[in-house]
């Protein structure tokens, strides 16, 4: 798997509650830091799939859990965007996906798929009040 510059990987458990503290723990996932903001993301087990739980799959389609944390706890800030690409190739996915607030600095991503094994880079875009921070997460799938 890559990783690159002060991201960390642990992925979550399949039962494990949602995201509910600031700062995110290891069950949290893959957690991010940029510009005072956190965002932890995992990817959920998918009904019928649970041998897959906290794995992203390929050429499946996965819904991904995030947490967003600032210095004083649980961010007020919105996930914009979420989106991947395969840099080396230069494309991205062939779906676009669609973001859900659920309260509390936490959302919820249906809709992602990597069509293909390789490289991916995931990304994120934050907004806190006028502000726009970009998170990138590197993976590979196989």
């Amino acid at each position: 798997m890559l990783l690159r510059g002060r991201a960390t990987l642990a992925l979550g458990l399949p039962g494990a509650a949602a995201h509910a503290a600031c700062p995110p723990g290891a069950d949290d996932g893959a957690v991010i830091s940029k510009d005072g903001l956190v965002l932890a993301y995992r990817p959920l087990a998918i009904a019928g799939e649970d041998k897959n739980a906290g794995r992203i799959p390929m050429a499946k389609h996965f819904v991904l859990e995030l947490q967003l944390c600032d210095t004083s706890g649980v961010s007020a800030a919105r996930l914009v965007k979420a989106d991947a690409t395969m840099p080396e190739h230069r494309h991205g996915m062939n779906y676009r996906p669609q973001i859900k607030p659920l309260g509390g600095g936490r959302f919820r991503v249906d809709g992602m798929m990597f069509h293909m094994a390789g490289h991916w880079e995931l990304a994120f875009e934050v907004q806190a009040g006028k502000e726009v921070t970009r998170f990138t997460h590197d993976l590979r799938i196989d």
